[in-house]
């Protein structure tokens, strides 16, 4: 189900599906949208999820947020008001950033767990996907995928579903949101996270390699870590059936 609704007195669309258990609240990443999750939340029938898309994509009113510090504000206020009881944060790359700001600095009595997905605990973003963005927001042309998110040997409709996703994002809003990436580090405080984390990674992930996944595992407490043998960046489109299976063992063992 669709719905739209306000947060911070912006118009805010998501997806909400029904079901048992925590809700699951998915963080999109850097220049996508909530659909990068419908594999994934099609894989998790039964489970409570809502994934929904932060300003400046799709139904969200503008302007985009400037700060993974800002975002997190934003997504605290959408937790507030539109999901009632227990949840877990599920975040992707720059969504698994904010998944750790939100843990750190948001926490909540109702906040179970956090799985973390291809995301580190700094973002550094490469100089040349910087440079694409600014150019296609100054040409305002819509962004395809970077170089990087998929593995080499994934399908061509996999390739087309994600093309398709993150065309939906204005370059501009793509912009800022690899801005935002590029400036998050946390590697001082992640040790302080107390709250269980499952955290997932691919080992053909060229965005945040193993030793991004690696270093978490190490330094948070409650931890677990399940890597993916082949997957790229986008592992949670890559392989939604058996990280479904992660994140429903890891939300049974809460």
């Amino acid at each position: 189900m669709v719905e739209t609704t306000r947060v911070q007195g912006r118009a805010v669309s998501s997806r909400r599906q029904e079901g048992r258990g925590p809700t699951l609240v998915f963080l999109h990443g850097a220049a996508d949208c909530r659909h990068a999750w419908d594999r994934l939340i099609d894989s998790l029938d039964g489970s409570s999820c809502v994934a929904f898309d932060r300003p400046g994509r799709l139904g969200s009113e503008g302007p985009p947020l400037r700060s993974v510090g800002e975002m997190a504000s934003f997504c605290a206020s959408f937790v507030e008001t539109e999901v009632e009881g227990d949840y877990v944060w599920v975040g992707h790359s720059l969504g698994g950033a904010l998944a750790i700001e939100l843990a750190l600095e948001h926490a909540s009595r109702h906040l179970k767990g956090v799985v973390l997905m291809a995301t580190g605990a700094r973002l550094r973003v490469h100089p040349a996907i910087l440079a694409l963005f600014e150019g296609l927001a100054a040409a305002d042309e819509p962004a395809g995928p970077s170089p990087g998110l998929l593995a080499d040997n994934a399908d061509s409709a996999l390739a087309d579903e994600l093309g398709r996703n993150l065309a939906l994002t204005p370059s501009s809003t793509g912009l800022a949101d690899w801005k935002a990436a590029d400036g998050f580090d946390r590697m001082a405080d992640v040790e302080r996270l107390s709250v269980p984390t499952l955290v997932i990674g691919g080992t053909a992930d060229a965005l945040t390699p193993p030793k991004y996944a690696e270093y978490l595992h190490t330094k948070i407490p409650s931890s677990d870590l399940t890597m993916f043998e082949g997957s790229g960046h986008m592992v949670g489109m890559e392989r939604a059936p058996e990280v479904a299976d992660s994140v429903r063992r890891f939300v049974a063992s809460l």
